[in-house]
């Protein structure tokens, strides 16, 4: 089995309007993932992107929302794994990153 970094992104926690994250989902999730989910990991709010230190921080409309670790065979069974994510309903997206290396 391969490890794979979830990064979510652009989730509207913060918003008045639309959809609100709601945990009791999230937790729905990642029980279904059983013994795929390697690490929780944990949710962020108020992420600034900075591009470079000549420029500075800037606020990015697909911040980073938060990320897990999953373990799958292969690159296709992660993303089929990340596709029922609540993220896509809060609005947000998943980021999908082959992770190398010895774990811890």
């Amino acid at each position: 089995m391969e490890r794979y970094l979830i990064v979510y992104r652009g989730a509207t926690v913060d918003e008045a309007e639309g959809p609100q994250h709601d945990p009791q989902r999230w937790a729905t999730w990642f029980d279904s993932l059983g013994a795929a989910l390697v690490d929780r990991g944990a949710l962020a709010q108020g992420s600034v992107e900075v591009p470079s230190r000549l420029r500075g921080p800037k606020i990015n409309t697909a911040s980073l929302s938060g990320y897990s670790v999953i373990t799958a065979t292969d690159f296709n069974e992660a993303v089929r794994l990340a596709e029922l994510c609540p993220i896509f309903d809060e609005k947000g997206s998943v980021e999908i990153a082959h992770l190398f290396g010895p774990a811890g």
